[in-house]
């Protein structure tokens, strides 16, 4: 060290004109804060940076979690109808299975009631006029020259709608239904 002309009151040498001034212990201190203080900068960026970088992510996060509450809120809908549906259905098939029973005993009761009918083939079309059944009477009748009963009633008579006979078919033929 150099010389000296004294000491401070803090126990430092008092410097003398030809000694450099010594680096004051402020000086070292200050280049390492201005360090420091840039690694806070830079630090502080890249957390700005993440954070920017979370809360877009957060966000949409959000926009799918709203997304699938609002799926979750239809599928609920739907699964709460299943039961209505069901029960539809089900009246429905009720509802059928009654309209083939009853198809089933009209069928049964057509049946049954052709019983005593008598089915007629092939008698001239058009010549009974307004009243079919006076019209068979006397056509009856005349056949009972062969000796069939002319005791008979005739209830109803008419023609069955359809395809009329060609017009070269004569006679008639007896059917029992």
């Amino acid at each position: 060290m150099g010389r000296t002309k004294g000491r401070h009151a803090d126990g430092t040498d008092v410097p003398t004109s030809g000694d450099p001034e010594p680096a004051t212990t402020t000086d070292a201190p200050k280049d390492k804060l201005d360090v420091i203080l840039q690694e806070i900068w830079v630090s502080r960026l890249a957390t700005e940076q993440r954070l920017g970088t979370i809360t877009m992510e957060l966000s949409i996060l959000k926009d799918d979690q709203k997304k699938l509450t609002d799926r979750m809120k239809q599928t609920e809908t739907s699964v709460a109808s299943i039961p209505l549906d069901h029960k539809e259905h089900k009246t429905a098939i009720e509802h059928l299975q009654q309209v083939e029973a009853l198809q089933e005993r009209v069928k049964d009761a057509e049946v049954r009631s052709q019983c005593n009918n008598v089915r007629i083939l092939g008698l001239p079309a058009g010549k009974e006029g307004l009243d079919a059944r006076q019209y068979v009477e006397d056509w009856l009748k005349a056949l009972a020259t062969d000796g069939l009963s002319t005791h008979f009633t005739i209830e109803k008579a008419h023609r069955i709608p359809g395809r009329r006979p060609p017009p070269d078919s004569q006679g008639a033929k007896l059917q029992g239904s």
